[in-house]
């Protein structure tokens, strides 16, 4: 029986579609969106995935419980069994993470514990650093806390411009991706 995955979006989606390449590995049976406007939902309805988008109601800091709730609910309905936060731009709960303890990852784009949170790779551009990285690991209570699957280091383009830094980094991010998740379905699924 293939692995069924979920992924969390909340944007552009270059990092579902590096999670959509590998499905010769597993199953995606969902993708959910915070945002309605998240690209990611075009790519995701392209290859055939099923796509939930959070209801406006449940939006904002004061329904976070209820969000939550609803996105387990629509994982629960699909039996999946691994998560991926593939730019998902909210840091979910403790309880949340409990329900997939040991199954839930995040794409992030640092050498961790260098420059955690939001806007890390531009942490770095501004810092002048000449190098920066990317980071698989497992969700934690504590932001971008989790062990580590696997980190890449490379080399940050002297042009510093940062479009086209992105697109080198969003490059890097999927080349980490695929090994990453060949590694997390040799684990054991704990549910």
């Amino acid at each position: 029986m293939r692995t069924r995955f979920g992924v969390l979006i909340s944007g552009n989606g270059s990092t579902l579609q590096a999670v959509l390449d590998c499905r010769d590995l597993f199953d995606v049976e969902v993708v959910i969106a915070s945002k309605e406007s998240a690209y990611g939902i075009a790519r995701a309805r392209r290859a055939g995935v099923s796509v939930e988008i959070l209801p406006e109601e449940l939006k904002g800091a004061s329904n976070k419980v209820a969000a939550e709730k609803w996105i387990l609910s629509k994982l629960e309905e699909r039996r999946v069994q691994k998560v991926i936060l593939a730019g998902f731009m909210k840091i979910v709960s403790e309880d949340f993470i409990k329900k997939y303890s040991g199954n839930i990852f995040n794409i992030h784009p640092s050498l961790l514990p260098k420059y955690k949170g939001i806007n890390s790779f531009e942490d770095a551009l501004n810092a002048g650093d000449k190098t920066a990285g990317v980071t698989v690991h497992h969700v934690a209570p504590d932001v971008d806390s989790g062990e580590f699957i696997l980190q890449r280091e490379f080399e940050i383009p002297c042009h510093r411009h940062s479009t086209l830094s992105h697109l080198f980094l969003h490059i890097q991010e999927q080349r980490i991706l695929r090994e990453s998740l060949r590694k997390v379905l040799w684990q054991p699924t704990q549910m």
